[in-house]
């Protein structure tokens, strides 16, 4: 079975680099076993010990633990019917808890409350809030959403370091006070792990996959971003003028915010233009699919995870035989246009994630992680939507296509992909020469 850390999301715009991501799911997975220890920690006064700060703070736990629950349901690694729909029914529950939570501060909020002493600090609480809207709002398909999650993620990010920064400054009297956060510790590990777990989810779809591509920018964001961390948080601690520990922390967090956006904006900028670079080298301009390398480079990719995770592997060879007729008889115009009607077709028969190029003058492959029948359905399905796309246009010529296909299913044969390739097109010529024959006869 394939693995799905090794699947890059289509909807990346930077050039993705597959050992980010791995390193990056499974610091989600770390990251989210770090927030349900930290949320079991901190509710472990309510069965011994002293209980008043863990009840005060119950509210905030659950949330941070349904959270946590759905990220752990949704991952890139699960997938099943029922796994999607608790998932769903926790990212409900994490939006109830956040609403709880307000509701549950505000009451805290009175000094006649004889929990108020004991409550989570409004900064902590507030940001379980907003991890509950980002939570449910993930993976989302929208843009205007997307670009929403990305402005979540930030925000807390920023929360993430203020708190963080608040709490070890008056940890350390670093600024001659002490800690304003009392026993909120677990709370903040479970909060900055789950921020952490939904910013490298947010990363596989917004602004800040520019952390895991493979460009120039990407690695310029990689490593400046700790640089300008630490910078910022150093400059504090050494100004001496700054006497409270969370006007330190706040204008440590500004000054992160502001260097990182900077540093975002460029390496997003110097991404989006490699990307463009990258597609004008890898894309056909006729038919908009990959061309000769493009498809050698993503499909020889694509064999080889086939290989590795032991499952089928097909090529479909297509041939445009009246290509070299339409030209001598209508010009190149219309050749093009055969050709650009031949790309439409492909991209809209066949999913996202499979391989579609066009490997020479009139010939297209398809490249995949399909069974024989899986291959033979897909097939089939192309030559309808050719037959129903020449009854619907009036071109000069309707476009005739010939194909065969082949699936590995072997992963100790030595083939390379241009064999595979080789045997559809061999299997292709032998379909024809026997459709000739039966026409003959």
């Amino acid at each position: 079975m394939k693995r799905k850390e090794d699947q890059v999301p289509e909807s990346l715009t930077v050039l993705p680099d597959p050992k980010l991501f791995r390193l990056a799911r499974w610091t989600q997975v770390i990251s989210l076993c770090v927030a349900a220890a930290a949320a079991l920690l901190h509710l472990l006064p309510l069965f011994a010990g002293p209980a008043a700060s863990a009840r005060a703070s119950l509210p905030v736990v659950l949330t941070g633990l349904v959270c946590a629950i759905s990220l752990g349901l949704s991952g890139p690694d699960l997938s099943g019917t029922l796994a999607a729909y608790a998932a769903r029914a926790a990212k409900v529950l994490g939006v109830f808890g956040g609403a709880v939570v307000i509701f549950w501060m505000r009451a805290l909020a009175d000094t006649a409350n004889p929990m108020h002493a004991f409550a989570a600090p409004a900064r902590i609480a507030f940001g379980f809030v907003l991890l509950s809207v980002a939570v449910l709002l993930l993976d989302h398909t929208n843009r205007i959403v997307n670009r929403l999650v990305d402005v979540l993620v930030c925000v807390l990010c920023l929360l993430a370091v203020l708190i963080t920064a608040d709490y070890f400054y008056g940890r350390f009297r670093l600024f001659g006070s002490a800690a304003a956060t009392h026993g909120a510790g677990s709370l903040i590990v479970c909060l900055v792990a789950l921020t952490s777990a939904v910013t490298l989810r947010q990363a596989e779809h917004g602004v800040l996959s520019v952390f895991l591509g493979i460009g120039s920018g990407s690695k310029m964001a990689r490593l400046f971003a700790p640089i300008l961390l630490v910078i910022s948080f150093a400059w504090e601690a050494l100004n001496a003028r700054v006497h409270q520990q969370f006007a330190a922390g706040l204008l440590a967090a500004a000054a992160v915010a502001v260097f990182t956006g900077i540093l975002l904006l460029f390496a997003w900028r110097i991404s989006r233009m490699e990307n463009e670079i990258h597609e004008l080298i890898l894309r056909d301009d006729a038919t908009r699919l990959y061309n000769s390398r493009g498809f050698h480079l993503l499909a020889e990719h694509a064999l080889r995870l086939a290989k590795r995770n032991r499952v089928p592997f097909s090529i479909l060879f297509i041939e445009m035989e009246n290509l070299a007729q339409i030209h001598s008889e209508h010009g190149p115009q219309a050749a093009a246009a055969s050709l650009a009607e031949a790309g439409e077709i492909l991209r809209a028969t066949f999913r996202e994630s499979d391989i579609k190029g066009r490997i020479g003058a009139g010939d297209f492959a398809v490249a995949g992680q399909f069974d024989r029948t899986g291959i033979s359905v897909a097939a089939l399905r192309l030559e309808f939507a050719t037959a129903a796309r020449a009854s619907r246009t009036q071109g000069p010529r309707p476009l005739k296509l010939s194909m065969g296909h082949v699936t590995t299913l072997d992963s100790t044969l030595p083939e390379t992909l241009q064999d595979l390739i080789d045997r559809a097109g061999q299997v292709k010529n032998r379909m024809t020469s026997q459709m000739t024959e039966l026409t003959v006869n």
